[in-house]
């Protein structure tokens, strides 16, 4: 059907729980879906959990449960992990399911036999449970599997063969041809060479006792339990509908990409075609191989126990950041390494300097300098030759993402922002806007474009990122076509500006001030190169103002006007001590999220030490209200236009320095609106007041 796309990622074993690997696969899958998307494509993505392997049955054994539990354990956390990362699937298929999923194997099982390609023999050989393959003694490393380091296991039992060998010239056809594409070339030749070896009948059955009949049972032998590569890469098919919905089936088979790592390739590029030809379905178009990730220089191992938890790194540094990291740092379709120093360097030196930067800018200026609505001028000549270098630089990001040569693409995409910052630095509207406003007007004009078209661009590779471009923008999201088009228009009300990328801060970034492509460090309307005031170096700069939540509340000992509060912070627990006993009671205050001065020097009060302050924002009509913002613990509170660079300790008297204000529910500092995480810090019943 023209107009479909069908993807899909492997099929993972779920005798554990994933790792940073899978992570990267099912990020890359997920961008050629949504880029298919965005060219306006019906696009099914399938992905799922391999359940009948041996690997898993082991796994349960050692842990002393059933398969049964083990698989819906680690089922579902595959599909928590495909959502944490963002994965937009259709489908994720269960190979335990029998109604979806056994149905149309067991079919795809009987074509394969009655084309003549399935028998039955006696069979010893060397089993690899790592790879769940035979292994012939010419592959084997020092007796080792060279993929798995491992001794296979002398296996002896009667199983069903495939006729793999009455294959061999076919598929080398259509494997040299293209016609069934493997990408990189490196796995094309790798594979050629495979099977110009010689390709031998392999073994698609295992007996009921050895698999301890956990498994998709063979049509018409009750012995014997598929291969779990018969019964896996089946799912390709059963995920749209194979056996149980033939019009889906219809719609969007043959796939047009298998995404895969390096370690499968042969059962993807030989096997499964092979089983496809005998059972008259179409092929696949692309195999698209991807390499490993390795931690500090090293492949992540258990034994060496660096193996990186993909949960653990998206709720420390937000899916965003995480996702550019893989797909910017890891090379498509090599080997690469991955370090959460980079991932740091890469969210504050790039992200930041290159999206966020363009964005917040445009968004804050047109809303300071023209009411928030997108002003029009005349574009002149540069104007025009500018935008027509940022369509040369679309016309390479489409291609190479033609191409599935994804980190290639998000470089242009880099290169499409970085190339709209240097227009707004070099016409400096902050100038224009007060000696030509009309020209100032035709800047910002094309940059809100530029910010539309970024949110485009973004789309595939950082959904969120894009989703809040356009928020901003206040349009609904656009499609490719509409890239490089001045669509949108002079008068266009805007939202609220938001920051899209928070600096993440370490060790080194507490020593001084932010680097200059901080989007955070720049102001939205002056030149990057413009130091902050000394006056904001000494006041809001210094304090470290971070979001906690308050986990236990206790009445002071000996005051009956105080609270002594634990706070959660990013980084361990403090102890509070505030005057709040009046105004709300421990109940509503237990569990709150709020703003915590942390660099505040402790304190003894009535005897008890406080390591820190609470803010709250209090009127005479509305009363006293803590801020809750809304954030994630240990996300810091900031300002644009500010490089925070805290004191290690601030007293209580430069503190009060400090003029905090509230107006229209929104949270100043000394004018400025502050915002906690990338969200505006606001009141919810403290309409006008102070904040102390």
């Amino acid at each position: 059907m023209e107009g479909k796309f069908y993807t899909t990622t492997a099929i993972p074993y779920v005798n554990a729980a994933p790792h940073l690997g899978h992570a990267l696969e099912f990020v890359q899958t997920d961008v050629i879906a949504r880029y298919q998307r965005l060219r306006g494509k019906d696009v099914a993505l399938v992905t799922g959990a391999d359940e009948n392997s041996l690997k898993n049955v082991q796994a349960a054994e050692k842990r002393g449960i059933s398969v049964e539990q083990l698989c819906e354990e680690n089922a579902a956390k595959f599909r928590e992990m495909a959502d944490a990362v963002g994965l937009s699937y259709t489908s994720f298929q269960r190979t335990s399911g029998k109604e979806k999923h056994w149905a149309g194997v067991q079919k795809l099982w009987e074509l394969c036999s009655q084309n003549g390609d399935l028998y039955k023999k006696k069979y010893r050989g060397l089993y690899c449970v790592g790879c769940e393959a035979f292994l012939e003694e010419s592959e084997l490393v020092d007796g080792m599997c060279p993929e798995h380091k491992k001794a296979p296991e002398p296996v002896e039992e009667e199983n069903y063969f495939f006729r793999l060998s009455k294959y061999q010239e076919k598929l080398e056809q259509l494997i040299e041809s293209n016609e069934l594409k493997v990408v990189p070339e490196t796995r094309k030749n790798e594979v050629l060479s495979f099977i110009r070896g010689g390709l031998k009948d392999f073994s698609i059955s295992r007996s009921v006792e050895r698999a301890h009949g956990w498994g998709v049972p063979v049509p018409g032998d009750s012995e014997q339990i598929m291969y779990v590569w018969f019964d896996a890469l089946g799912t390709y098919l059963t995920g749209i509908g194979y056996g149980a919905d033939e019009a889906e089936f219809g719609k969007y088979w043959p796939a047009d990409v298998h995404v895969i790592g390096k370690g499968i390739l042969r059962f993807h590029a030989v096997y499964w075609p092979v089983m496809l030809l005998s059972a008259g379905l179409p092929l696949p178009k692309n195999i698209f191989v991807h390499g490993y990730i390795t931690v500090e220089g090293q492949k992540m191992s258990k034994s060496l126990g660096n193996i990186v938890d993909p949960f653990a790194l998206v709720e420390k540094f937000g899916v965003e950041p995480v996702r550019y990291c893989l797909l910017s740092e890891v090379p498509t379709f090599e080997d690469g390494d991955f370090s959460e120093r980079v991932l740091v360097e890469k969210n504050n030196n790039e992200l930041i300097a290159n999206i966020g930067n363009l964005v917040n800018r445009t968004m804050v200026f047109i809303r300071n300098n023209f009411e928030g609505r997108v002003p029009r001028g005349e574009l002149n000549a540069e104007d025009e030759k500018f935008l027509a270098g940022q369509k040369e630089v679309i016309g390479k990001i489409g291609a190479a993402m033609d191409e599935m040569k994804i980190r290639e693409a998000l470089q242009h995409v880099m290169e499409f922002g970085k190339n709209a910052n240097k227009y707004f630095q070099d016409n400096a509207p902050w100038e224009l806007v007060k000696s030509d406003k009309g020209r100032a007007g035709a800047v910002l004009y094309l940059l809100a474009n530029q910010a539309k078209d970024l949110g485009i661009l973004c789309a595939p590779f950082l959904p969120g990122t894009s989703a809040s471009i356009f928020k901003q923008l206040g349009l609904e999201s656009r499609g490719w076509e509409d890239l490089g088009s001045l669509s949108v228009k002079e008068g266009h009300g805007l939202g609220e500006p938001e920051i899209l990328f928070r600096k993440i801060e370490g060790k080194k970034e507490q020593q001084g001030p932010a680097p200059a492509s901080d989007q955070e460090a720049k102001p939205a309307e002056k030149p990057l190169e413009k130091p902050i005031g000394d006056k904001e170096k000494i006041s809001f700069a210094g304090l470290d103002l971070e979001v906690g939540e308050i986990v236990s509340v206790e009445k002071h000992p000996d005051a009956d006007k105080l609270y002594v509060e634990k706070v959660r912070l990013g980084d361990g627990e403090k102890q509070v001590v505030s005057g709040l006993v009046e105004y709300i009671s421990a109940e509503e205050l237990k569990g709150k999220r709020v703003v915590i001065v942390k660099n505040l020097a402790p304190a003894k009060l009535r005897g008890v030490e406080s390591e820190g302050m609470l803010l709250v924002a209090e009127s005479r009509e509305d009363g006293v209200e803590v801020l809750e913002p809304d954030a994630e613990v240990g996300e810091k509170i900031t300002m644009v236009g500010v490089a925070h660079s805290p004191k290690e300790e601030i007293s209580f008297k430069e503190f009060s320095k400090v003029k905090f204000k509230v107006r229209d529910w929104k949270v100043s500092a000394e004018g400025k609106q502050l915002f906690s995480g990338n969200k505006l810090l606001k009141t919810k019943r403290v309409s006008d007041g102070k904040v102390s």
